[in-house]
């Protein structure tokens, strides 16, 4: 008679056979080149991404210009256009107008006693940006406005490069604002 072995109690059990879709998953996670716990991201991994995108997100959100970055563009491209259109009048040796409007600026020169456009060529007509508000400190000169002049404002520099009136031009945009000065002596300044 043969003896047949005991169970030891330390026999050890194959584990259960894995599912159909656990052998799919491993199986399709073979041909990609990863085992079974490499199937996906680790919160860590996800958590540094979002990381990284909040940083590049922020750094282009404070590298975008501000209001006060607009209005200072537009402050400086119009005070060195008057001062442009200064020493065209000088130059040509007849007046050059400045007219101000709320959609935008451009210069007109005198010619047969009427202001005509100036060529655009030489200073052509700037839109402000979007948001910027222009107005006129002082009085222009210019008395009471006529209807052709459609809202806009002016004033003009004589042949010798003075104005006809000291004015303050002021640029506002939400809460800033920013002046440009033209003195009696035609000098253009943006005080700080």
């Amino acid at each position: 008679m043969a003896v047949s072995p005991s169970p030891s109690p330390f026999r050890r059990f194959a584990p259960p056979s894995p599912s159909r879709r656990e052998r799919e998953a491993a199986r399709h996670a073979e041909r990609r080149g990863k085992s079974k716990g490499e199937q996906g991201f680790t919160l860590i991994e996800l958590l540094i991404v979002l990381f990284i995108i909040g940083l590049v997100a922020g750094a282009v959100v404070l590298a975008l210009p501000g209001d006060s970055a607009a209005l200072s563009e537009d402050a400086d491209r119009f005070a060195a256009r008057v001062a442009a259109a200064r020493d065209e009048a000088v130059v040509s040796a007849r007046p050059i107008a400045v007219w101000i409007a709320p959609s935008g600026y451009g210069f007109d020169a005198r010619q047969d006693r009427a202001w005509v456009p100036l060529d655009a060529r030489t200073l052509p007509n700037q839109d402000w940006k979007p948001g910027t508000i222009a107005r006129i400190e002082g009085d222009t000169g210019e008395g009471e406005q006529k209807p052709e002049d459609q809202g806009r404002a002016r004033f003009w520099f004589d042949a010798t490069g003075l104005p006809n009136t000291p004015v303050t031009v002021v640029l506002a945009r939400g809460a800033n604002s920013d002046r440009i000065v033209i003195s009696a002596t035609g000098e253009v300044a943006r005080p700080k």
